[in-house]
């Protein structure tokens, strides 16, 4: 049966996946995850999280992944917001540094990036995650509507699978609970 995961248990499980995975590779934290470290979130039901790794130790890569996740019975995930939205231009350039764990180095994912994919989707636990990442000042509501409006053109022209309509309701909705006290 999977556990809630804390900060706490994040820590082990990167901890435990350092010790099994003996090359470089970059993890980026998506969501509830990185939620956790900022103190947002004191608990959330998986780990999701994007990662950078030579091709030639992927196959490593993924089955110590696997190897962690089940001795700790933490479910992990793939995941990216690049899986839901293009990504803003900038989105690289933010993420941000948080830890190394033996060869691995781990990052924030882009704030900004992950609250458009959480409003995207637009489910209200995913709203109230954003609100208090305006709150706790991780990203600025002005700002944010600059990565909307840029991601929301990238949509427009690129992307078949997403529906800019709905994307634009679930931003007004966001905007709306941001004006109420």
């Amino acid at each position: 049966m999977p556990r809630e995961v804390t900060a706490e248990l994040l820590d082990q499980l990167l901890t435990d996946l350092s010790r099994c995975f003996r090359h470089p590779a970059r993890l980026y934290l998506v969501g509830g995850t990185s939620l956790l470290l900022t103190e947002i979130k004191s608990s959330t039901l998986d780990v999701d999280l994007d990662f950078t790794v030579d091709p030639n130790h992927h196959d490593e890569w993924i089955d110590c992944v696997r190897h962690t996740s089940r001795n700790l019975g933490i479910p992990v995930e793939h995941a990216s917001p690049a899986h839901f939205i293009p990504l803003p231009i900038a989105a690289s350039e933010r993420h941000r540094f948080i830890k190394r764990y033996g060869q691995i180095e781990l990052f924030h994912f882009d704030f900004y990036a992950v609250a458009l994919s959480k409003l995207h989707r637009g489910n209200q636990k995913d709203f109230a995650d954003v609100l208090a990442m305006v709150e706790t000042k991780l990203i600025d509501p002005s700002q944010l509507r600059n990565e909307f409006e840029e991601v929301l053109r990238a949509i427009k022209n690129r992307d078949f699978s997403t529906a800019p309509d709905a994307f634009q309701r679930n931003f007004a909705l966001f905007e709306r609970q941001l004006r109420e006290p």
